[in-house]
């Protein structure tokens, strides 16, 4: 959670000391993972739509923007 309100700050510094902070690409990912999950859980629950809705939603926006590139 460090690491999302770092950047939410601006603080590019702090995103970089805290990724930095994990030991390797297999943790950084897993961190990662968990914390998109816990975000996706709480758009569910607060929306009430969903979640593999949410989800295929999400993965049609970045397809779209990938087309776009």
């Amino acid at each position: 959670m460090g690491i999302v309100a770092a950047r939410h700050r601006g603080d590019l510094a702090g995103v970089q000391a805290l990724t930095d902070a994990f030991t390797d690409d297999a943790e950084r990912a897993h961190a990662f993972l968990l914390l998109t999950e816990l975000a996706l859980a709480i758009t569910s629950d607060h929306t009430g739509r969903e979640l593999p809705v949410i989800v295929r939603e999400i993965s049609l926006r970045i397809a779209a923007l990938a087309a776009t590139d």
